[in-house]
């Protein structure tokens, strides 16, 4: 491992000064930010409707936190709409396609093992709901239904929240490593878990805040306009305090 990919230890007041840097940025540049995020927000409504519709509610809150296991995916077009600011132009959607069309191929690689976390995520979602809820005949006054929703929600969180964990620890700081071309697969992988348990504290934190905003938010798509442009900036600016450019 070169030295430029030794993590630096952070606090928690980092953290939240990146979370303030990551709302200046949008600030900066509302338009082409909030324009991207709609693409995903359009999405998550889409599938919502259809979980409605066919009348699976309880699983738009699996599905909710399963965006966290395909969130780093979509980081590069975020980060080459703030490295575009940077350089003093007007970032838009070209600068999006850009970031996507000169990503190497270990970001691939990386998005392509997220998407396939989150389809066995969804896989097991759905093995607990036909178990514990079913068809759903229960009526929920007698306490059946609504306890069977609440346990399945308990299960899936816990079930959850390994593979968002594992997800984390990989993809934290390997995405923007392998963005700005830094480091090959092992390496960005190795150093983003390295950084991970270098600042255990802080960012146990940052991943709090994640998946507190993205769930949150996640259930009125919309708000992803607003949140998912502000945390992937902020992701962006807490990679650089981590892992500082050399001079």
């Amino acid at each position: 491992m070169p030295p430029s990919l030794d993590p630096r230890r952070i606090s928690v007041v980092t953290v939240f000064a990146a979370l303030t840097g990551g709302w200046r940025a949008f600030r900066r540049f509302p338009a082409s930010a909030a324009g991207f995020a709609a693409v995903f927000a359009l999405i998550g409504v889409a599938i919502f409707s259809l979980l409605l519709h066919l009348g699976l509610a309880p699983m738009l809150l699996p599905l909710a936190g399963g965006f966290l296991l395909v969130g780093p995916a979509v980081l590069a077009g975020f980060f080459a709409l703030r490295r575009a600011a940077e350089a003093g132009r007007r970032p838009g959607p070209g600068d999006v396609l850009a970031g996507f069309r000169h990503a190497p191929r270990g970001l691939w690689v990386l998005a392509g093992v997220c998407c396939l976390l989150f389809l066995i995520w969804v896989s097991d979602a759905a093995t607990v709901y036909s178990f514990m809820i079913g068809a759903g005949d229960t009526p929920v006054g007698e306490g059946g239904l609504a306890a069977r929703v609440l346990r399945f929600h308990l299960w899936t969180s816990l079930m959850g929240a390994v593979l968002a964990a594992i997800v984390f620890c990989i993809t934290a700081f390997a995405v923007p490593l392998l963005f700005d071309g830094r480091a090959s697969l092992v390496q960005a992988v190795t150093a983003s878990v390295r950084a991970v348990f270098a600042s255990p504290g802080a960012l146990l934190v940052w991943a709090l805040v994640l998946a507190a905003a993205v769930i949150a938010t996640i259930h009125f798509p919309p708000l992803l306009m607003l949140s998912l442009p502000c945390l992937a900036f902020a992701s962006d600016l807490l990679y650089l305090e981590v892992f500082p450019p050399e001079g």
